[in-house]
């Protein structure tokens, strides 16, 4: 939902529905004002998800893993397989820790007639290009806010994502952000990296990304919370 009014209401809406069929039923409200990690895009955000299940997260995909324990740690504890958030919190941490859950993803990729290899090795299963193109920021300033649906439509648009229902979706094109909201950035200082097969799609897409890029004389004066309500 892109206003968080409207969000709000559909959430207590679904919490009410979900509640009245006897379905322990919660739902967060969370900010998507920039990019969840570093990865947007089907392939390379499968091969973040993975690398965080290893064990070897890159610095900014922390969001994930944060909202991704948390979504977890709610579910667990209306399931009441712990007495509060803190216990589930502390199990998702060793189930992670231990390498538990990347077995367990493991097995679904097995029993979805997947190559379980992925778990192993993402960048040798997973469809990726090499072929990059740099987003790069046209002036000096603060990283102040981002455009995430023109982000999502400028990938949608070079076959990242269906513009119309017939199209089809080529799981190799994505961006990687190298940016966060309040950065400091410096004029041509890299903003992200577009990965894309076809050179005049992959800087289409640069450019409406770069403009989906707001770089402002001020820092932003608050960065949002990426968790912001919890409805029950």
């Amino acid at each position: 939902m892109r206003e968080e009014g409207r969000a709000r209401a559909l959430a207590r809406a679904l919490v009410t529905t979900g509640n009245s069929c006897g379905i322990r039923t919660r739902a967060l409200i969370t900010d998507m004002n920039q990019p969840l990690g570093n990865a947007v895009g089907n392939s390379l955000e499968v091969k973040e998800c993975v690398e965080i299940l290893q064990g070897e997260m890159k610095p900014g995909a922390e969001p994930v893993l944060d909202l991704s324990l948390e979504l977890a740690a709610h579910m667990l504890a209306l399931a009441r397989v712990e007495e509060s958030l803190a216990a589930t919190h502390a199990r998702l941490k060793k189930v992670l820790s231990t390498g538990q859950a990347l077995e367990c993803f493991r097995q679904n990729v097995k029993a979805q007639g997947g190559d379980p290899r992925v778990c192993d090795d993402p960048a040798s299963v997973l469809p990726l290009v090499s072929k990059s193109f740099a987003v790069e920021s046209p002036h000096s300033g603060f990283l102040n806010s981002i455009d995430t649906t023109e982000v999502g439509h400028a990938l949608a648009a070079i076959g990242g994502g269906r513009v119309r229902i017939e199209d089809s979706i080529d799981p190799t094109v994505g961006l990687i952000t190298a940016a966060k909201l309040g950065d400091k950035i410096a004029k041509g200082q890299l903003l992200g990296t577009v990965f894309c097969r076809n050179e005049k799609q992959g800087y289409a897409a640069v450019r409406r990304i770069q403009a989906a890029y707001s770089v402002a004389d001020k820092a932003p004066s608050e960065t949002p919370k990426l968790i912001k309500e919890v409805i029950e």
